[in-house]
């Protein structure tokens, strides 16, 4: 699919199957579908979640870096979804570098593979620039060839290759739903997603100021 982007390549039959975490569930029930279908996937961890005894977190059971390596053996490919699946933007870029460069090296001791992918956790803030330009500088320092995110829709040529936009898909997809997702049924929905994170990021901005304006003027004037 990245050449394809690069190459100006029509990509509306193109398709990647990717699974964020690395819940158990993959493992006991959505391999042997798609393995039944012919299709493999990408599955993205966060590596603290991932032990050598299963971990159960938030009610949610875990794969093991056994069963990692069984699914590896199938033809699943395995990406960075950090460490400690921290809200990225929340941190330094000390803490930032520690989550991508140590999830990628983890997986790569574990399973004797390159990993040249990467899942942003929770919504991606497309809105901050500055963050997400940041944010890619990074990633490709570390090595990473592609990241995907939340945005909604589906990449195409000219498509930024550290911020890959993707389709939810759910049980609650019938038939005519996923292929209308597929074929472009949905993508409208990134602009109201898009204008919803703008919004929220302004009111954000201008309330930090508002907060810093306050506490200055607690403080009063100071002297030189």
């Amino acid at each position: 699919m990245l050449a394809g982007m690069e190459t100006g390549q029509d990509l509306s039959k193109i398709f990647v199957i990717t699974f964020d975490d690395g819940y158990r569930d993959f493992y006991t029930d959505a391999l042997a579908v798609l393995k039944q279908c012919g299709f493999t996937a990408t599955i993205f961890l966060a590596t603290a979640r991932i032990q050598d005894a299963p971990v159960r977190v938030e009610g949610a059971d875990y794969l093991t870096w056994s069963e990692v390596r069984e699914l590896h053996a199938e033809g699943i490919q395995f990406g960075s979804h950090t460490v400690t699946h921290p809200d990225l933007r929340s941190l330094g870029p000390e803490q930032i570098d520690y989550e991508l460069g140590y999830s990628k090296e983890i997986i790569e001791q574990k399973l004797g593979a390159a990993v040249t992918s990467f899942s942003y956790p929770f919504a991606f803030p497309e809105e901050d620039r500055d963050f997400t330009r940041f944010l890619s500088d990074a990633l490709e320092n570390h090595g990473f060839e592609n990241g995907v995110s939340t945005i909604i829709g589906r990449a195409r040529p000219g498509s930024n290759r550290f911020q890959l936009p993707r389709l939810p898909a759910n049980s609650w997809d019938d038939p005519p739903l996923l292929r209308a997702k597929l074929e472009g049924g949905y993508d409208w929905l990134h602009w109201p997603q898009r204008f919803y994170k703008f919004l929220y990021h302004s009111v954000s901005l201008m309330q930090r100021s508002s907060w810093i304006e306050s506490e200055e003027a607690k403080r009063g004037p100071t002297s030189t």
